[in-house]
């Protein structure tokens, strides 16, 4: 039996969590079938069943790495962790790539954004024992920035030289198959709206589809962590259907709480996903997509290579590529709506993917290091301390330093 701590960066008292803190209420499940005594330290202290809780605050931080064996954190929350924290053996989970995803609140919040997600992604690469990833082409990323710090370095290559012990593959998982359900025939599922998304296209797609199939309609979920979670993106398609008049079949509503969103799924036929090509859909592994097959759900998305091949693999979506975006979006939506049987044998294909993604199996790697939790023993052999850059100096900072006062 190992004390295991989980250091979430989103809150879950208000039982909405986004994908984050989805993850941290399974790895919590996980480990506890495994024996361990789990606590969950989160943004509000929310708790989880069977384990223990508590805030990110020093304290909170204090207390319950002195009663623990191994930590995993992710995020932003490594900062509270390793400034307050006892050093115990840490699993750094790095599957959402939030540098990547945040380089689109640049022209919105400027560069501190990058800047404190840069320092805090060095700081983790440089604490962490054991790193998880969520596809090849993460794990790649990763370790270049492994490489970079001095984590990827002789002594750990020499005793592993594959790095396997040190970067794992532990992607985003599932619930068990739930049975086979009727749907409605036209109702269409988006889910909620981030910055890297591009619902006008989803707006636009579905209006064109609706000359053909006039009663199909689009749902959007407004997010539950607004005051975190930049929403210019959600608020932009808001004021985009009310001013084409598009409201009477384009709805926003509320964010579904987890236990709960089986039978929002249910109300759906399909989803549909669009976003722009960047290095943030080279990288990314949708959260969504994976929920959307577990809720029986076919998927037309936007490419991105790592979810296209679980699309492709088990047969449980439509990929739309090329030009004209809203165009081939909506001849697809109507192809497969008008299609029954085509549709009925993606939702069922997405059975075998529930299968073969079941939380327990995914995690193999975590509850392995938390069996056995150990310090990297190559981890200060090599590593390099970088400096964080400092803040660009404000007007106020400038006219300081001209006239002599204090900066």
């Amino acid at each position: 039996m190992t004390r295991v701590l989980l250091v979430c960066p989103e809150p879950l008292g208000h039982r909405q969590p986004a994908g984050v803190g989805v993850r941290f209420i399974e790895m919590a499940g996980v480990l506890r079938t495994d024996d361990h005594v789990v606590t969950v330290l989160s943004a509000d202290g929310g708790t989880v069943e069977g384990c223990g809780a508590g805030t990110l605050d020093p304290e909170s931080i204090r207390r319950a790495t002195e009663s623990a064996d191994v930590a995993v954190v992710q995020g932003h929350a490594a900062n509270a962790l390793f400034a307050h924290g006892r050093n115990i053996p840490t699993a750094v989970d790095l599957y959402d790539p939030f540098i990547i995803e945040n380089l689109h609140y640049y022209r919105a919040r400027g560069a501190e954004v990058f800047t404190h997600d840069h320092a805090t992604l060095i700081r983790s690469l440089l604490r962490g024992d054991l790193f998880l990833c969520a596809s090849t082409a993460q794990r790649l990323f990763y370790l270049g920035l492994l490489l970079a710090v001095g984590r990827l370095n002789p002594m750990a290559f020499e005793n592993d030289p594959h790095l396997d012990r040190l970067l794992q593959l532990a992607p985003f998982g599932v619930q068990p198959v739930r049975p086979a359900v009727s749907r409605p025939a036209n109702t269409i599922l988006f889910g909620g709206i981030y910055d890297w998304y591009d619902p006008h296209t989803a707006i636009d797609a579905v209006a064109m589809a609706r000359q053909s199939i006039p009663d199909v309609t689009l749902t959007f979920t407004r997010h539950p962590n607004p005051d975190t979670t930049p929403q210019g993106k959600a608020a932009a398609a808001v004021a985009y259907v009310h001013r084409r008049g598009y409201d009477r079949f384009v709805q926003f509503e509320p964010w579904v709480a987890y236990d709960q969103r089986g039978p929002f799924f249910d109300r759906h036929a399909l989803a549909l996903l669009t976003f722009p090509q960047s290095i943030e859909t080279d990288l990314s592994m949708r959260t969504r997509i994976y929920d959307y097959l577990w809720g029986g759900l076919p998927v037309i998305t936007s490419p991105a290579p790592g979810t296209d091949e679980i699309l492709q693999r088990y047969g449980a979506g439509v990929v739309v590529a090329g030009e004209r975006w809203a165009e081939a979006f909506a001849t697809t939506i109507v192809d497969v709506l008008r299609d029954r049987g085509r549709l009925e044998q993606m939702s069922l294909a997405t059975a075998r993917f529930v299968r073969e993604h079941q939380w327990p199996l995914v995690l193999a790697p975590l509850r392995e290091f938390c069996k056995r939790p150990a310090f990297d023993a190559a981890k200060e052999a090599f590593a390099v301390h970088l400096q964080t850059p400092e803040r660009p100096a404000s007007i106020l900072d400038r006219l300081k330093r001209r006239i002599g006062g204090p900066s």
